[in-house]
């Protein structure tokens, strides 16, 4: 009879345990669900530069990040080249790296030398890989599902093509996603550069200057009330809308502010500011100002016009103290400023010539619809 009781008892505690720990590892798998799966592009690329540093294949090598290759009936998208910089920028910026990425900047003075090539035959990866003077190659793919992303990257030597490390992750879509996934790539060679043309501010102790997240952001003017986009929302405008900016420089700056669209046939850029004739200011660091509103007094906000798609500006800012001024090698035409692909060459070498930290760019990009 105690015999009876006590296996009862076995078995009933037996069981409870295995409820509780049925309980238990269905709450972690829904957490992790929850908590470790990316949200975001930007955290797609975060878990996946984790993942790749953790094989200790990187230290002490160049790196540099190509972009994906989409795999199914998603064809080539903006999405290609978000998922590699996202990758890029939180490779470079891990604590006690050992290892360098080779910048968007030197990326996009090889596109544009890559035009010169474009009426002769030649072994492209053969050329990039001298070019880029990687030790390592970070590539990969990705397939879209009706909900869900999943990339998969590698690292790879160029010299034997044997992959040395590789990573996945699964996102569920969001706006941002969804919509890279169907903005075509830029249409010319002149946008492709202008697109990689970054800089990144190099702090005092030698990492990647990330704090305060945006320097730009993109705001609707409503009733006369600037409604900013929020921290993940994808900025999109209708025809007629009224839309502006803030900048806050991250170092006392002369700033040069573009506006161009990538899908245009014919490649070129518009200075919204300086102005021609108008003298250059100074922007402090840390401190906001408004566009156009600060430059153009009276004016709150630019007109929402076509073309419908994907817009960018494109912003730059020399720190104020060297002595370079980017305009001499602008077109003027129509009272204002303009690049194209015939001073493209000329512009990037004089970005090329100013010290590392002396200069930052960002792009904002928005949607018109």
């Amino acid at each position: 009879m105690l015999f009876d009781q006590v296996g009862s008892r076995s078995i009933l505690f037996s069981i409870f345990m295995c409820i509780l720990l049925t309980v238990v590892t269905s709450s972690l798998v829904h957490a992790r669900s929850l908590f470790g799966s990316p949200d975001s592009l930007e955290e797609s690329g975060a878990e996946l530069a984790k993942i790749l540093s953790e094989y200790g294949v990187l230290d002490g090598k160049r790196i540099a990040v190509l972009e994906f290759e989409s795999i199914g009936e998603n064809g080539p998208s903006m999405l290609d080249k978000r998922i590699a910089v996202h990758i890029a920028t939180r490779l470079a910026v891990i604590k006690k790296r050992t290892w360098t990425v080779v910048e968007r900047f030197d990326l996009a003075r090889m596109q544009n030398e890559l035009s010169e090539h474009k009426d002769t035959s030649f072994d492209y990866n053969t050329w990039m890989r001298k070019s880029l003077k990687a030790d390592l190659l970070v590539l990969g793919s990705y397939v879209l599902s009706k909900e869900k992303l999943h990339i998969t990257a590698k690292v790879v030597n160029p010299e034997s093509g044997s992959t040395l490390a590789s990573a996945s992750v699964n996102q569920y879509l969001d706006d941002e996603t969804s919509q890279l996934a169907r903005t075509r790539k830029p249409a010319t060679n002149f946008a492709k550069v202008a697109d990689d043309i970054k800089s990144i501010l190099i702090g005092s102790k030698g990492s990647m200057e990330t704090t305060g997240g945006s320097r730009v952001k993109l705001f609707k003017l409503v009733d006369g009330k600037r409604i900013n986009f929020k921290r993940g929302e994808l900025p999109v405008y209708k025809i007629g809308d009224k839309m502006g900016f803030s900048i806050k420089p991250p170092i006392t700056s002369r700033l040069y502010v573009f506006n161009y669209d990538p899908a245009a046939e014919h490649g070129e850029a518009i200075l919204l500011y300086p102005i021609p004739d108008m003298e250059p200011y100074d922007f402090l660091a840390q401190r906001t100002r408004f566009f156009p509103s600060f430059v153009s007094h009276g004016v709150r906000a630019y007109d929402v016009q076509e073309p419908r798609g994907r817009m960018v500006f494109k912003i730059i800012g020399v720190e104020s103290t060297v002595e370079m001024d980017l305009t001499r090698s602008f077109k003027f035409r129509d009272g204002e400023y303009w690049l194209d692909s015939t001073n493209l060459t000329d512009f990037i070498e004089d970005l090329s010539t100013l010290p590392d930290a002396s200069w930052w760019s960002e792009d904002v990009e928005f949607w018109i619809q």
